[in-house]
């Protein structure tokens, strides 16, 4: 009984393997190359796996003759729009894409859709996107792939990756001008500026689902201030009310408890 068991959760997860190769490659493709297929991805395969094989044997075509204008399609299941966007656009930023924009957008109460359109030359690849997308413990559930690739994505337990807030204190420096911090459950956060920098604080504190609970903004400068973390937040975001000029020397942070 055990051993008919085992072979039918083999029967069925192979089955589920080779629905999820056709949506990428298209059934001719996978006829074509079954055997192949079948030697280099198990059947327990994750989906990661069976796209680093298949971009290894060269199965999945994502270049063009030419750069032409493309749309690609995200659906979030579990979906919180702030934050689905958010990590969305920081994922294609981190794999290299930096000029794209939202063509469509569709939200309600089930799925968020968004569909990304950009130039290039080649599709976003998808094993470098479900790479990167995972260091925000998001999981893409599906992809399917037609004339252009649909993403379903979960990110129902999605973390920004913010820099932990720690009991010392951290410079933080980056060209952007932005921060963005992690409160790591203290109680108020220490904020100074470098010494030459006129620093003008805009300081916004969201909820793990990027509402916003509070927002500390001065058109003076300041050299330090200690600010109460207000309850439910878990995010930090700051920057200088001007411009980023005026912190190009970094910012200094530590948490109280």
């Amino acid at each position: 009984m055990k051993k008919l068991i085992f072979f039918l959760f083999t029967i069925s997860l192979f089955a589920s393997n080779q629905t999820t190769i056709k949506n990428i490659i298209g059934s001719y493709k996978y006829n074509k190359y079954k055997n192949l297929i079948n030697q280099t991805i198990k059947p327990n395969a994750s989906l990661e796996e069976i796209l680093t094989a298949l971009k290894e044997n060269g199965l999945i075509d994502l270049f063009f003759k030419s750069p032409r204008v493309f749309q690609t399609n995200f659906k979030f299941i579990h979906p919180n729009p702030k934050l689905d966007n958010m990590i969305l656009i920081n994922t294609i930023k981190n794999i290299g894409y930096l000029y794209f924009y939202p063509s469509k957008i569709d939200n309600n109460s089930n799925i968020y859709k968004i569909s990304i359109e950009m130039k290039s030359d080649h599709f976003i690849d998808p094993l470098a996107f479900t790479q990167e997308i995972q260091k925000y413990k998001c999981k893409v559930r599906n992809i399917i792939k037609r004339s252009t690739y649909t993403y379903t994505i979960d990110c129902s337990n999605a973390d920004l990756q913010a820099y932990k807030i720690t009991p010392s204190l951290e410079n933080l420096s980056n060209r952007v001008g932005e921060y963005w911090l992690d409160t790591n459950g203290f109680k108020k956060v220490l904020i100074k500026s470098a010494k030459n920098d006129n620093f003008h604080p805009y300081v916004v504190f969201y909820d793990r689902n990027l509402n916003i609970l509070n927002i500390i903004s001065s058109n003076s400068v300041k050299k330090q201030l200690t600010l109460n973390v207000p309850g439910m937040c878990k995010y930090i975001k700051i920057k200088d009310n001007f411009s980023r000029a005026n912190i190009k020397r970094g910012i200094f942070v530590k948490g109280i408890q």
